[in-house]
């Protein structure tokens, strides 16, 4: 099964709408997606070892969540409960940019329209001034290099791991 990453952008009527669109596409392809706020991603990076940490969860059988993507928002957020990784990640009323990932063969960009949004992978890059609202502190930006300080939120995915 392969799996997409995406940005995207656009004004959304309500998020059950949004929810629910996901849910009739990825029936009738018979796939699995997620979308959430890409406010907190922080580069393809972030959401591709969030994967691949999902992904060895999978394989291992110590997965949180009944989906994939579940999981990699599960991976994504830090966070160890999906409630928490929901409420810090999960869409929300005005919400304007968002990540969107399919697992499945086929339509990301089908997905994104059908959705009502419009693809702008430049969502994903991530705004070092939004680290403290994924948690993480000054002292901690402190102990890194500017150019290394997406890494700790790279650290925060690994650490799911520990703390499930």
């Amino acid at each position: 099964m392969q799996f997409h990453i995406c940005g995207a952008r656009g004004r959304i009527p309500n998020v059950d709408e949004v929810l629910k669109k996901l849910k009739e596409f990825c029936e009738r392809e018979r796939c699995e997606g997620q979308v959430f706020d890409a406010g907190l991603v922080f580069g393809k990076s972030h959401i591709l070892s969030a994967y691949e940490h999902a992904k060895r969860a999978f394989d291992e059988r110590r997965n949180s969540s009944k989906s994939l993507v579940n999981e990699v928002l599960l991976y994504s957020s830090g966070e160890r409960q999906i409630s928490s990784a929901i409420g810090k990640m999960g869409i929300k009323e005005g919400s304007t940019e968002f990540c969107v990932l399919l697992a499945g063969e086929k339509g990301l960009d089908d997905l994104v329209l059908h959705m009502g949004l419009e693809r702008d992978d430049s969502v994903l890059d991530g705004d070092i001034e939004r680290l403290g609202e994924f948690g993480i502190s000054g002292e901690e930006k402190q102990t890194v290099p500017e150019e290394k300080v997406f890494d700790l939120v790279l650290e925060r995915v690994a650490m799911v791991d520990l703390l499930k």
